[in-house]
């Protein structure tokens, strides 16, 4: 399996030099794919340094409009069209650490997605405030009942997908601009049946730079998720 590892950034640039390192002392062959949202902290000049380093690093730089879903997108449909088995989507910020990967992976050809949970028995969270621990508990189970879903970690963006799943859905038709493209990326999963498989993460605190999130943004995402759910079946091509 060749695997492409996605990773959205936005102003990473204190982590994403030792992400690509790490990601690179994994043994396997792999493709680096970020997807930065024209960083202003010199994310980009060390990103650039990396691709002089080592040849699986590609980058992407988006203009106009920001949000992790619309660079999800782009992810997404970069990986349909390269000649890469297995995506890896995970942040840049060492919440979601490489060490796992090795994990994921052998769980395919089994299932068709691998999520890295935090809620289930052995996964835990490290070093994050209680507010923050308190709301990703209210937000799962809102979804799990929204969504008609067993899934414990709902909102967790450390995730690996088969190819022909992600082929099956319609990411012109998605309507994710920020994080809720973790949920609405889920959702299409469960309505495609896919076998689905979570295994326990330590979700660690960001290590360097701040975190977008806001509780503004997290109750936009709260409705966004709700629309998701009211279009049902629009974001899957039909078979």
């Amino acid at each position: 399996m060749k695997i492409l590892v996605f990773l959205p950034t936005y102003n990473e640039k204190e982590n994403i030099g030792a992400i690509i390192d790490n990601l690179n002392r994994l043994n396997f062959e792999k493709e680096i794919l970020i997807v930065d949202d024209n960083s202003k902290d010199g994310t980009i000049d060390v990103i650039m340094k990396k691709k002089k380093e080592t040849e699986n690093v590609n980058l992407i730089i988006r203009t106009g409009k920001k949000g992790r879903g619309l660079a999800g997108i782009v992810g997404f449909k970069y990986f349909i069209q390269s000649d890469c088995d297995i995506l890896v989507e995970m942040d840049a910020d060492f919440a979601h650490h490489p060490k796992y990967i090795p994990n994921f992976l052998n769980y395919f050809p089994d299932y068709d997605v691998v999520i890295g949970s935090r809620l289930i028995t052995s996964g835990r969270e490290e070093d994050r405030k209680i507010t923050r621990s308190y709301l990703s508990l209210l937000a799962n189970f809102f979804i799990r009942f929204l969504f008609g879903i067993n899934v414990r970690d709902c909102t967790s963006g450390y995730r690996v997908f088969k190819k022909e799943l992600l082929k099956k859905l319609d990411f012109d038709n998605f309507i994710s601009v920020n994080p809720e493209i973790v949920e609405e990326l889920l959702y299409g999963c469960v309505l495609c049946k896919a076998k689905i498989k979570e295994i326990p993460i330590i979700y660690y605190e960001r290590i360097g730079g701040q975190s977008k999130l806001n509780l503004k943004k997290i109750l936009l995402v709260l409705i966004a998720i709700i629309k998701i759910r009211l279009r049902g079946r629009a974001i899957v091509l039909r078979q």
